[in-house]
């Protein structure tokens, strides 16, 4: 994870948003069940899954906090992260 590639997009000092952001996908191990592979042999099948790590004060500037519930959609080639209070302020 050390090796994620961040890449600033160009924008005026005085905006703060949009803000955007290049990251890598990376990969997780999803945990498999433990078989017998021979008599007194077991391994444990290894599942990757893609996956992205968001972190840093960026996100809390944008209204994300410790704790906070948050709502994704996922659309073809599109994911959307919004704090779920919002949307619950927006139905009341």
């Amino acid at each position: 994870m050390a090796d994620q590639d961040i890449t600033l997009e160009p924008r005026s000092a005085k905006e703060k948003f949009p803000i955007s952001r290049k990251f890598t996908v990376l990969e997780t191990v999803v945990e498999g069940y433990s078989r017998a592979k021979n008599i007194g042999v077991n391994y444990v099948p290894v599942k990757l899954e893609p996956c992205v790590v968001l972190r840093g004060k960026w996100l809390r500037d944008a209204g994300f906090e410790i704790g906070d519930e948050v709502v994704v959609t996922l659309n073809e080639n599109d994911i959307s992260i919004k704090p779920a209070k919002l949307l619950a302020e927006a139905l009341v």
